[in-house]
């Protein structure tokens, strides 16, 4: 960012005129002074691989983020996952490509390609009551460094148009060795104020008419050259992603 500061005197022009026995004196004055000074910010040096652990947020800042208390991490990342090729489906059956990163933040298949250096993430929850009925809430959060800046932009440009792709789907993954069926709802994806978001919401059918729900809302931003991807769950997730993307993209600076 270019800052100009501009600094100028104005000319003072003083001019004296007296008679005196018929002869004239003049004393023309002038001075004018015009000071230029221009600021440059450079920008901050690129996030190390080394450095992406310590921006993730604490189980304490998610207790902060969910209302409750008693958050733990479930696990610890520092690789991106494929989270299709753990699911066991059922012979011939496949997750649509075109709406993979709804599964996860921090998915193999959303950033092949894009050039990143490293990952660190944390999957984070807190345990309800048995009879709550419903899926314990938490957030998923990685964050992915790339070269530069550039890079994560691109990325990021890129992960808008993928997400676009499947909107307002749904569709049901069959139950699987390790698995019960599941009905996935993926809203519209929206891009505003630079951070990319969908709702996800899977209705887990768990037998003899048992039905678990939970929504995620996913959100995407980059700050530097890092792309924070996290996933805010709970039974009504608001804005839970868009907060958690937001308090790690303040520890990027």
């Amino acid at each position: 960012m270019r800052q100009l500061t501009v600094a100028a005197a104005l000319a003072a022009v003083a001019v004296l005129l007296t008679s005196c026995g018929g002869n004239d004196h003049s004393a023309p004055s002038s001075s004018t002074t015009t000071t230029n000074t221009t600021t440059m910010t450079t920008p901050p040096p690129p996030v190390a691989p080394a450095a992406l652990a310590g921006l993730l947020l604490t189980p304490a800042d998610v207790d902060g983020l969910l209302g409750l208390t008693g958050s733990k991490s479930r696990e610890q990342y520092d690789k991106l996952v494929d989270d299709n090729a753990k699911q066991q489906w059922p012979a011939g059956w496949k997750f649509p490509d075109e709406c993979l990163y709804a599964l996860n933040p921090g998915e193999v298949f959303a950033y092949a390609g894009s050039g990143y250096t490293a990952v660190a993430g944390d999957d984070d929850v807190a345990s309800l009551p048995a009879d709550a009925n419903e899926a314990d809430p938490g957030v998923t959060q990685m964050v992915v460094s790339f070269p530069s800046a550039k890079e994560a932009n691109d990325f990021y440009t890129a992960s808008a148009q993928k997400w676009s792709a499947c909107n307002n789907r749904q569709f049901t993954t069959p139950a699987g060795p390790n698995n019960p069926e599941a009905m996935w709802k993926v809203g519209s994806a929206t891009n505003a104020n630079g951070t990319l978001t969908n709702t996800i919401s899977v209705t887990m059918n768990l037998g003899n008419a048992m039905l678990l729900t939970t929504s995620c809302q996913r959100a995407l931003t980059v700050r530097n050259n890092v792309a924070i991807d996290v996933s805010g769950c709970r039974k009504d997730p608001g804005d839970l992603g868009v907060k958690a993307a937001g308090q790690i993209a303040g520890k990027v600076g």
